[in-house]
């Protein structure tokens, strides 16, 4: 892979659970606002391949998948590698046994794909999940992004979906100036702190699922939707 034909992400990029939002129409009206780009992914599977194949069939949306495993990997637009950095778990840290399987399926299916250098910055469910620890200072982290950009992750993402901490403006400055890593981070956002955050330099920001699972019903989810459309990302 060159950054040449690397897949680019959208600068907002909303994720959904498959489990929760499964009806296609759904999609469609997503794409009558104007999105170009969904994120899959979260803990339910249990019909991702059927909802990635009838989003491809009836909707011009690019599908980006989110894998938790092996059996999560569909023929989405692009599948994202999440290598977790932190994680003490054999199943998610790089080279862990998840991983190689995902990747083996990834490339089974020949599928187009994104390597992420995944960093969990706080107390939530993915730092359970994943079994990660806390880093103890931005100057480590700064040190883990230096490794993940010399051995060539296009990607770097920071996960800081836990209410106790902030997103550090000056830690996005410094995660800028190691290379051509394109970052990704993801919050539960409100329109305003998302554009925040892009302002500090996130190249793309995404919201969880629970964000829209919150918004009341799918009405309420479409609407919220279109707020951070028109915030994010109409032109």
């Amino acid at each position: 892979m060159t950054r040449e034909n690397l897949f680019v992400f959208d600068r907002y990029l909303p994720l959904f659970d498959p489990d929760k939002f499964l009806d296609v129409a759904f999609y469609q009206e997503l794409e009558k606002i104007g999105y170009r780009q969904v994120l899959l992914g979260g803990t339910g599977a249990a019909n991702l391949a059927g909802l990635v194949a009838e989003l491809k069939a009836q909707t011009n949306l690019q599908v980006c998948l989110y894998p938790a495993g092996p059996d999560s990997v569909a023929p989405a637009d692009v599948v994202i590698m999440p290598d977790v950095m932190n994680s003490n778990s054999h199943y998610a840290r790089p080279c862990g046994s998840g991983s190689v399987a995902t990747a083996m399926n990834i490339r089974r299916q020949g599928l187009n794909y994104v390597p992420v250098a995944y960093l969990i910055m706080g107390n939530s469910t993915a730092r359970w999940y994943f079994d990660a620890y806390l880093l103890p200072s931005n100057k480590i982290l700064l040190g883990y992004a230096n490794y993940a950009h010399m051995v060539g992750y296009p990607y770097l993402a920071l996960d800081y979906e836990d209410p106790k901490i902030d997103i550090d403006g000056r830690l996005i400055a410094a995660l800028k100036q190691i290379g051509d890593m394109r970052l990704v981070v993801s919050d539960e956002f409100t329109p305003e702190t998302a554009a925040e955050a892009l302002r500090m330099g996130a190249d793309t920001v995404i919201t969880p699922s629970d964000v829209y699972e919150e918004a009341g019903g799918l009405i309420e989810a479409l609407e919220l939707a279109r707020v951070f459309y028109d915030r994010l990302l109409k032109q």
